[in-house]
């Protein structure tokens, strides 16, 4: 495990602080507590209309942003203070739960913890269904700990969150419904490929948002089974699972995000 704890503890382009390095040091290391940071830096967008805050066009457009330094610098450009100096909710940066989860995961990085994130469904957003959603999982030393930063809960279990390669593996197998996984507009199949697809980027430290760059899940129709494709996206899973990660780079570049790719 020293391998792979060690791996997940060195930041990746983009989960690394860059210019915003010397905002770490006097930071409390307990992942809970960098989570609580997180959430008083950040405001969902969902919250944000439920709440009914009026932003400018540019502190709309925050949501489209990548990479745990940009993160910051919207931080930072709408409020200077300390990272441990909770927001107003007005004064936060908008974003959603991947921003939450990479922030978060950037900041245990940077203060020594193995972290990676997630992305999947959540099973306690809506009753029955599994939403798409993006979570932190960090090594304790023992074992890996899912949480989610946006929301607060803690070592969150299989009856929580379902990991892309997890529900992947379970809809193919026939053991669970693709009808019940998406994200209020979309469902099924679609949503699958995709959030396995950035699932398996993000193991491999590829943390982007959105598979709209992915012209091979371009099919049509999104929600129905297609052979091919599906295929290539078992051996995925299976890789991924394995942790057999350089391989999946290797054999499957085109599910992997471009370098310009921003969150959506």
């Amino acid at each position: 495990m020293g391998d792979i704890a060690g791996f997940y503890r060195q930041p990746s382009p983009t989960s690394d602080l860059g210019r915003h390095h010397d905002r770490v040091p006097g930071l409390p290391a307990d992942p809970e507590a960098l989570g609580a940071i997180v959430r008083g830096l950040l405001v969902h967008d969902y919250t944000a209309s439920v709440q009914g805050l009026r932003l400018s066009a540019e502190r709309m457009s925050h949501k489209e942003t990548v990479g745990a330094a940009s993160i910051l610098d919207n931080v930072a450009g709408i409020d200077p203070a300390p990272l441990d100096h909770e927001r107003p909710m007005a004064q936060r940066m908008l974003g959603f739960c991947y921003h939450f989860a990479l922030l978060h995961c950037a900041l245990l990085r940077a203060t020594g913890t193995p972290a990676r994130i997630r992305c999947g469904f959540a099973g306690y957003f809506d009753a029955q269904r599994w939403i798409d959603h993006w979570v932190v999982e960090y090594w304790d030393g023992s074992r890996w700990i899912l949480t989610d930063p946006q929301t607060g809960r803690g070592d969150l279990t299989a009856d929580d969150f379902q990991d892309g390669v997890t529900a992947w593996k379970l809809c193919r197998d026939g053991a669970s419904t693709p009808s019940v996984y998406g994200n209020g507009e979309l469902w099924g199949w679609d949503e699958l490929r995709g959030s396995l697809i950035n699932d398996v980027a993000a193991l491999n430290k590829i943390e982007v948002a959105g598979w709209y760059w992915c012209d091979r899940l371009q099919v049509e129709p999104l929600d129905q089974p297609h052979d091919d494709l599906d295929t290539s996206l078992d051996d995925l899973a299976r890789l991924a699972a394995a942790e057999e990660l350089r391989t999946c780079a290797d054999r499957y570049p085109e599910f992997l995000p471009p370098a310009d790719a921003v969150a959506r």
